[in-house]
């Protein structure tokens, strides 16, 4: 009777696996669907009951059989809504970065700063084509084991999927269209791009030559009017900085430049840590440049 009982538990050992499954977190859908699917249908052949011979011992198994196919239908439902959470999510996010680059490059045209910051942007996209195809892959994947493991043909579902392909083959197209267009610009665009520079780099001159001239040191001058000129003045530099970065960034790209070499040195006086204005205390200091050099140098890099 004993040795029956024994040999009943061992053949049903596997039970154990299902208990020691139960809280763990999820790491690969895939193979907790198909332990799921194999449990399921494992516990689903248990017999209700055991009798012994000459029946002095009746084994039932059926609270056993319901607590664990209540518990593996609910842990097989809360997959199901994690794995249709994080498709949403994860389609929503990659989607939302396709449509970004698409609409750059939808804008191209033969205005120099548009074709700057599209060409940046291409340059991001090649970059990062490997990752957002594995994250494409991936998504896919989703939607293969919500329709293959948990049979669930959903509308909503399959709208997502289409949307997803939809953003993914535009992204794909519109990328391709806008480094065709470039290419066939490059030969114009790199003369433009050097004569912007140039007119940046004067531009900037002209700035700090203003700042330190005549009526900007002349104590005379009224105080607040000349605070709120250099102060417009600090700003309009700043602007250009920024935009003479931006097409070097533009040229190191059509250039394939990674490591560029120092072409052009512009040597720049550079003003004082503080311009005095007025005479009399308090003395007001405006603060033009935080440089610790007597002069700096304005480098461009480009081949």
């Amino acid at each position: 009777m004993l040795w029956e009982v024994q040999e009943f538990c061992k053949e049903h050992h596997w039970m154990t696996g299902i208990y020691e499954f139960l809280g763990c977190p999820i790491k690969n859908y895939v193979l907790l669907v198909s332990c799921l699917n194999t449990w399921q249908a494992r516990v689903s052949n248990i017999p209700a009951e055991l009798v012994t011979k000459g029946r002095l011992l009746l084994l039932s198994c059926r609270d056993v059989h319901a607590e664990l196919e209540s518990k593996l239908e609910s842990i097989r439902k809360d997959i199901l809504a994690q794995v249709q959470n994080e498709c949403w999510s994860r389609s929503q996010q990659l989607m939302t970065e396709l449509t970004d680059f698409i609409e750059v490059f939808q804008t191209i045209n033969s205005d120099i700063h548009t074709i700057s910051r599209c060409s940046q942007k291409l340059n991001e996209a090649s970059k990062q084509y490997t990752k957002l195809e594995e994250r494409m892959e991936y998504i896919r994947s989703l939607h293969e084991l919500i329709r293959n493991h948990f049979s669930l043909f959903n509308a909503e579902n399959e709208a997502l999927d289409v949307s997803l392909l939809d953003v993914w083959e535009a992204f794909q197209f519109e990328k391709s269209q806008a480094s065709e267009f470039l290419l066939s610009k490059q030969h114009a665009i790199v003369p433009k791009l050097q004569q912007l520079i140039a007119a940046a780099l004067a531009e900037l001159e002209g700035l700090i030559e203003k700042a330190l001239s005549g009526p900007f040191m002349d104590p005379a001058q009224e105080q607040r009017s000349t605070e709120r000129q250099l102060i417009s003045l600090e700003r309009q530099f700043q602007n250009t900085v920024n935009h003479l970065t931006e097409l070097h960034r533009a040229y190191a790209v059509f250039t394939g430049t990674e490591d560029p070499r120092p072409l052009h040195h512009h040597p720049v006086i550079d003003p004082p840590n503080e311009i005095r204005v007025g005479t009399q205390d308090p003395v007001s200091c405006v603060s033009l440049s935080q440089s610790q050099e007597s002069h700096t140098f304005i480098s461009l890099f480009y081949r």
